[in-house]
């Protein structure tokens, strides 16, 4: 098989899956049976990142670094574009396949990511009906929103507050993709903003967004929502008025895998409530193997 990181040699299903992300481990859950999955990153246990928290405890924890790779007996390590260049040449070195598929910025859901890894992980079949599902789920909020560039839709930002600074999630982030995805515009990468960006609370006004998407969890969260909402300079804005700011589940929205289809159906709920009062959505299912 021909990848990123050169020609590599599977002699069969690989048994002992290592991912170095939290997006592919959240794909590998899905296509994978659990005795196949040698280890989980840490993040991947952690609620406030990831979207399989709940299913981590069953799996060893590893911690970053070739070593520690090498210590789980990996058949196949699987990174992302991120992924140091020397961790990657030391654990092939060692013999470890190693292959790299990219994760995207997109409400597509990684379908070709994730047709690969089947492929990859012997798992073609799996992958086809997990593919088949994001396709349905996107198209039913698809049917239900404003098509792309009908003026009814409303004008999103999807901003978090970190010591003190608030960044905004422009073009090109998964962020936007949802928010279009879900029948809003993101107002930011209306206004010319790309990527993430910190922004003032005079941006916000200038931007005057219908509703306002926080996907950061905790105390924080909720109180930057409250200083929103009492901020004199945003007195104004629709969001603001209509009580319209909305803390969402951080990992619906920020790791890149199939799991992005859960914001833009999240997010379609609360841009166009009466149009999904009849729907409702439920989680993916990881894959037990039955």
């Amino acid at each position: 098989m021909e990848t990123s990181e050169g020609k590599i040699t599977l002699e069969g299903p690989p048994q002992r899956i290592l991912t170095y992300s939290l997006g592919h481990d959240e794909m590998v859950l899905a296509l994978a049976p659990p005795e196949r999955i040698a280890a989980l990153g840490k993040f991947t246990g952690n609620p406030s990142y990831s979207n399989v928290a709940e299913l981590a405890p069953q799996f060893p924890v590893y911690e970053k670094g070739a070593e520690n790779v090498l210590a789980q007996s990996p058949d196949i390590f699987i990174v992302s574009k991120s992924t140091k260049a020397d961790i990657v040449e030391l654990v092939k070195e060692a013999g470890v396949p190693v292959a790299r598929p990219d994760l995207e910025d997109a409400t597509e859901g990684n379908i070709s990511q994730i047709l690969l890894l089947g492929y990859m992980l012997g798992a073609e079949e799996r992958a086809l009906e997990l593919t088949a599902e994001i396709r349905q789920r996107l198209e039913a909020v698809a049917s239900r929103v404003p098509p792309a560039g009908d003026p009814s839709r409303p004008a999103v930002i999807s901003i978090t507050r970190w010591s003190d600074s608030i960044s905004i999630s422009g073009g090109g982030t998964t962020g936007s993709d949802i928010i279009e995805a879900a029948g809003g515009v993101n107002a930011a990468a209306r206004d010319g903003i790309d990527g993430f960006q910190k922004i003032s609370v005079e941006s916000i006004l200038a931007m005057n967004p219908d509703f306002i998407l926080i996907p950061q969890d905790g105390e924080g969260a909720v109180n930057l929502r409250d200083d929103l909402m009492n901020d004199p300079v945003l007195a104004t804005v629709p969001s603001v008025v209509n009580g319209q700011i909305h803390i969402v589940h951080p990992p619906n929205y920020i790791v890149l895998s199939h799991w992005t289809v859960r914001g833009v159906e999240r997010t379609a709920e609360i841009l166009f409530p009466d149009r999904f009062a009849d729907v409702t959505f439920t989680d993916f299912e990881p894959y037990t193997g039955e």
